[in-house]
């Protein structure tokens, strides 16, 4: 079943014409009707691949929408059913369905952890619509899948080398830190000597790196928090 927003949104639209039909015959205030239709997922827009990110799947005759706001500090997760919303949830969000089945999200430092479905114990990744980066990502992953390939194993050694060089940086403050609160552990452990362009460079490197694993929704604890 493919999904995007315009196809989630026929049933939004049929329910902005009843609500402006229904605000029209009952005399109900523009603030009430407002209120309604800010609660149906709207369009996309070109600016939106840089922050919201979209994911859908069909399910019982319904098509569902999980949406979030990469730049939203308090971590919101809105789930969207037929292109109205549902439910809105905290990450890590837990959507339980009628029939049981539950939709599963939550939100990484770059990108998301999860985006799943869970019904009759199997679980299925929720597909992003397009419109974000997320479906631009899969959609270079389709159409070049070698270099597809070459950019993640890339993205992964780059979070590798970051996590080997700043390791030792993390164990020394965390001895000073001790240290400080009377607790002396005894240790200093060698760092590598990189050169501020070099250490610059990595940082760069790893939010790029970051980022790509994010849009392909990979995530390991350990490189990625």
């Amino acid at each position: 079943m493919e999904l995007s927003v315009r196809s989630c949104g026929r049933k939004d639209d049929e329910g902005r014409a009843a609500a402006r039909s229904s605000h029209r015959s009952n005399g109900d205030s523009p603030a009430r009707f407002a209120k309604e239709t800010a609660d149906c997922l709207r369009p996309t827009k070109a600016t939106d691949v840089f922050w919201r990110g979209l994911f859908g799947a069909g399910y019982g005759g319904s098509s569902y929408v999980v949406e979030v706001d990469f730049f939203d500090f308090g971590e919101k997760v809105r789930l969207y059913r037929d292109g109205c919303l549902a439910e809105e949830q905290k990450s890590p969000a837990r959507f339980v369905l009628d029939d049981g089945a539950v939709i599963e999200a939550a939100m990484a430092l770059y990108g998301m952890k999860r985006a799943h479905l869970v019904a009759s114990g199997r679980a299925r990744a929720l597909l992003p619509l397009p419109g974000t980066a997320e479906a631009l990502r899969l959609a270079f992953d389709r159409e070049h899948p070698v270099a597809s390939r070459v950019i993640a194993a890339v993205s992964w050694a780059v979070l590798v080398v970051a996590l080997v060089t700043q390791i030792p940086n993390l164990l020394n403050s965390l001895a000073q830190g001790a240290a400080w609160l009377g607790i002396p552990l005894g240790f200093s452990v060698p760092t590598f000597a990189l050169s501020e362009w070099l250490n610059t460079l990595l940082g760069a490197l790893g939010i790029v790196a970051g980022l790509d694993r994010g849009l392909r929704m990979v995530h390991s604890p350990l490189l990625d928090d």
